[in-house]
């Protein structure tokens, strides 16, 4: 970052245009400074001057100021490789008042990027006035951003002592997973829980919470989908299980990898071995196929372990996760391979059965297929149990794999290996399991939770201590009151650090959002409702909190507002299936029959879930709509066959209109997996009274 000057700024300011989104956006030079006429915050044209440079290749970005303190990223970047103008934002369509427009949230430097981009940094958001009073202590990235205040080391110097490493963080010789903790700061997708970051915390997680393996930001084996910025994937990596860190590939101040091609690897592995057409199967003589490196020759290391993909439209990033090549995965799950980044015209199981020709089959076992087909199992959920509570419970699995293992058990808790497994990750040596684990308690009741997440009320690490008293926040006063007073002060020890995470998020919807969460977990619903409007304050697409918000004014039968509500989503998110299905028992039970219809309807075509076309079965049940209601059933029976209450309400369908023989076909399937089960028995009898009379 630097303030624009003649020296700084790349971009051709010369009266140029670029025509994108509808628009033409003008770049010129006006009293020796650089402005830009581009869409403002109302839709219309509006010019601005650009106060500072962000980056310097392979594009640069400009910063302009507005109301409140905000410095603004503007969506039109410079290509320093192909010296043209582009927009950053082209396939996403913002719109003005949206979070992802420019003028929004989602381009704030105070909030999205200052913080890694600037060295000794305070936001001072003022959650009252909406504004920003951020200060810097130097303006990019200089020395103290990583190595802490650096006086001492200056001083002796001057005075030609003896240097005392001491003094100084992020040096050679510290163990490789410390540094890589120091660079995960700001390169991990990751939520701040602190207002300023200080020099010296033994971990990471004193001031930052890193994202674990989330669906979206990663594809569901892991792999890199949205811009995570490598920690999240290089702590997958057996590299760093085995001690490596970021300098031993990286120079830390130019950031180019140390050595080129293939000789970057084979500095640990043997080249004879490895560096060789008998190990990756490709001529050693070819060439790169693409200058920008999204495809590759295949005999280079990292076409195979380290593919990647564009972001900010020009950035090449590679995932860091080092894994083997698994097309067999792509084939059973539809996630990207490495093999098929380069052979695009071929299929995912042609690749596989290269693989499979070249290294044998089955592949080696890794998490990767755990976590796929734990996120791709949403139908039966207790098939992946087992296997999400052997990864949580196998220490020699990364951390962050583990974790997200937790993450997927939490909505599981009511299977009792689950329950079991993640109670024993709170103990867990690693603080990112025992985060995750203290997350999954979230919503279970306090008679369940409480003696076994007070322990880590006075844990060692932040993000432990938050996590814990958030699973806590509802505890009332006579339960605290009723508890050791060391431990009451623990709790409001750690109350504090979670509120005050939350205030340093106050200019994002999540912050809001939890609120809302916590207020009505504790039953304080007017105070929950303000909490929610708050989020759409910020972002008016926050449709999770509008969501909340219409289910609170549904419990107090405020139909007509839930029913605004859930309609002002679905202007925003027509393919929302849950919210057509939530509107659509709203409208049922408002009497409005034929329109819940539609909405059920239409909620289970989009999201062929079996309990929408239960309840779609069961609305048209009641209205005597015999055929369509039947249909109805067999497509919820479709995808769950032996959930007992579907069969059960078919049966009882079909023995209303005469058809005994088929309802005993679908008892028979239910008694065979649920032989006990009382409404299936009470049917089955009155068919067998029938046959005696």
């Amino acid at each position: 970052m630097a303030h624009a000057s003649a020296q700084s700024v790349k971009g051709n300011f010369e009266n140029q245009t670029l025509h994108a989104l509808g628009i033409e956006h003008r770049f010129y030079r006006q009293d020796d400074g650089f402005w830009v006429s581009t869409q403002g915050v109302d839709g219309g044209r509006a010019e601005f001057q650009v106060r500072y440079t962000f980056g310097t290749e392979p594009l640069q970005q400009y910063l302009v100021e507005m109301d409140g303190g905000r410095l603004q990223a503007l969506p039109l970047a410079w290509d320093t490789a192909k010296n043209r103008w582009f927009h950053l934002q082209e396939h996403q369509v913002p719109q003005p008042g949206e979070w992802i427009h420019w003028t929004q949230g989602g381009m704030n430097w105070n909030s999205m990027c200052a913080d890694c981009h600037s060295t000794g940094l305070k936001k001072n958001f003022d959650t009252k006035t909406g504004t920003y009073d951020t200060h810097w202590a130097e303006i990019d990235v200089g020395c103290e951003a990583c190595h802490g205040p650096g006086s001492i080391h200056i001083a002796q110097v001057s005075e030609g002592k003896a240097l005392s490493q001491n003094t100084l963080y992020m040096i050679r010789g510290e163990p490789a997973a410390q540094l890589v903790e120091g660079c995960g700061r700001c390169h991990a997708r990751r939520q701040q829980l602190t207002p300023v970051f200080t020099h010296g915390s033994n971990t990471l997680l004193n001031h930052y919470l890193p994202m674990n393996l989330q669906a979206g930001p990663y594809h569901s084996d892991g792999q890199i989908n949205e811009e995570v910025f490598v920690y999240g994937s290089f702590t997958q990596s057996k590299m760093y299980q085995m001690g490596v860190g970021c300098i031993d590939c990286h120079d830390p101040h130019s950031t180019r990898i140390k050595r080129p091609g293939n000789t970057l690897c084979t500095g640990c592995h043997a080249p004879q071995k490895y560096d060789t057409p008998e190990h990756h199967h490709h001529p050693m003589a070819a060439t790169r196929q693409s200058d920008a490196y999204t495809t590759g020759s295949g005999n280079q290391c990292v076409d195979c372990h380290m593919p990647g993909q564009n972001y900010m439209t020009n950035d090449f990033r590679r995932d860091h996760s080092l894994r083997i090549p698994r097309p067999d995965l792509s084939v059973a799950f539809g996630i990207p391979n490495a093999c098929n980044t380069c052979h695009e015209d071929k299929s995912p199981e042609w690749a596989t059965r290269q693989i499979d020709h070249w290294y044998g089959s089955p592949r080696p076992a890794h998490f990767s297929e755990t976590l796929a087909r734990a996120i791709q199992a949403a139908t039966e959920p207790t098939q992946i149990t087992e296997p999400l509570a052997k990864l949580l419970d196998d220490r020699n699995q990364p951390a962050i794999a583990r974790a997200t293992a937790a993450d997927l058990l939490a909505p599981l808790l009511n299977e009792p290996h689950a329950f079991e497994v993640l109670q024993q990750a709170l103990t867990d040596t690693n603080p990112l399991v025992r985060t995750a684990a203290a997350r999954a308690f979230y919503s279970v009741p306090m008679a369940y939770k409480q003696s076994r997440l007070i322990p880590l009320l006075s844990d060692p690490v932040a993000a432990v201590r938050i996590t814990a008293v958030q699973s806590l926040v509802e505890m009332e006063d006579a339960q605290l009151l009723s508890l050791p007073s060391e431990t009451q002060r623990h709790y409001r020890d750690a109350l504090a650090e979670y509120q005050q995470s939350l205030e340093v998020n106050d200019d994002f919807v999540s912050s809001s959002h939890q609120r809302g969460l916590d207020l009505e977990k504790a039953g304080h619903f007017g105070a929950a409702i303000q909490a929610y409007e708050h989020a759409l304050t910020i972002d008016d697409r926050a449709n999770a909190s509008r969501m909340n918000l219409a289910q609170i004014h549904y419990q107090y039968h405020q139909f007509d507002k839930s029913e605004e509500l859930f309609r002002k989503v679905l202007s925003q998110e027509p393919d929302a299936a849950p919210t057509r299905y939530a509107l659509g028992l709203l409208l049922a039970e408002m009497g409005k029959l034929e329109d819940a219809e539609k909405e059920l309807e239409n909620a289970a075509l989009t999201g062929n879930n079996a309990r929408i076309w239960y309840n779609l079965g069961v609305l048209r049940h009641q209205q005597r709509k015999w055929q369509d209601s039947e249909e109805a059933y067999h497509q919820a029976l479709a995808l769950e066959p032996t959930n007992v209450e579907y069969i059960s309400a078919l049966a009882s369908l079909l023995i209303q209109r005469g058809k005994h023989s088929e309802a005993k076909k679908q008892l028979v399937i239910g008694l065979k997996s649920s032989p006990t089960d009382q409404r299936l028995l009470r049917l089955d009898g009155y068919l067998d009274s029938l046959k005696e009379g």
